[in-house]
């Protein structure tokens, strides 16, 4: 794995051997969340979800921790307030860093009055990710990004190459992310290819049965992954599913546009699948 140097105001060496625990429980997320942090030789324990990441925090020391927000079993507010409420002091006190991806400015503030020290919008680009850790560990090395900063440097633009026009996807974060290791990149489409069109099509069993509210949840699990894998043709209607089918809101517009977003994810998994054959 390609060894990081110093640069673009980031001491990398300030983070070595940092033990971050990630409460995430997306796997594609996992990976590459996992492969940014080891890069920059941090230690890496992974919580598939609130009650996990609670447990792994009463058995062990960590100096960080990435939480996601929405999670099965335990939520990341609820994982965090109940951290926060811990006899050690010291694991009482870790900073947690939420990952969103519903970084709106009300729910934001809630995050922080939850407990949570920061946040960071999802998806993330590698260098704001490392600043806001960097900034939660208390390191002088860098000036670190404000909280209210955060939603604007992620609408920022990430200086990637254009996708090809043709392809319903970007690799481009990913092969960012991967330094170079075509192993890994292969990993990553390999995952895509065999969990998103099973959620997909969960989330289509479940419109016909008219249970909104998870659809709701699977809407909001596949949102990251669509993203990171940048299929600009369903980013919004997997908003609007996610979001209308919470709220109960217009569901008659709901099982067309998860109709569509099976077929893109079902394309781009043919796609993918000639682009590694």
């Amino acid at each position: 794995m390609a060894e990081r140097n110093i640069s673009n105001n980031i001491n990398y060496r300030d983070l070595e051997n940092k033990k971050i625990l990630v409460a995430e429980d997306v796997r594609l997320n996992q990976d590459l969340v996992k492969r940014i942090l080891e890069s920059c030789k941090m230690e890496v324990t992974i919580a598939n979800n609130g009650v996990e990441a609670l447990q792994y925090m009463q058995e062990n020391d960590f100096d960080c921790i990435l939480m996601d927000v929405q999670m099965p079993e335990m939520d990341g507010m609820e994982a965090t307030k109940k951290i926060r409420q811990l006899a050690d002091k010291t694991k009482a006190s870790v900073p947690v860093i939420a990952l969103t991806a519903n970084s709106t400015d009300e729910g934001n503030q809630k995050y922080l009055e939850a407990g949570m020290n920061d946040y960071l919008a999802k998806p993330y680009e590698e260098g704001n990710l490392i600043k806001v850790i960097l900034k939660n560990l208390h390191q002088n090395s860098i000036t670190g990004l404000g909280v209210n900063d955060q939603h604007t440097a992620n609408k920022t633009a990430t200086g990637l190459p254009p996708a090809d026009r043709s392809k319903l996807y970007n690799l481009s974060m990913i092969e960012s992310v991967s330094g170079g290791d075509k192993e890994f990149i292969k990993k990553m489409i390999l995952l895509f290819i065999d969990t998103v069109p099973k959620d997909a099509a969960q989330m289509q069993q479940e419109s016909a049965l008219q249970n909104w509210i998870q659809v709701g949840k699977i809407a909001h699990k596949l949102k990251s992954t669509i993203d990171s894998m940048a299929i600009k043709s369903i980013q919004q209607d997997i908003r609007t599913v996610e979001t209308n089918a919470k709220q109960a809101s217009s569901l008659e517009i709901l099982p067309p546009l998860i109709e569509k977003i099976a077929a893109v994810i079902n394309n781009c998994v043919r796609q993918l699948q000639s682009e590694i054959a």
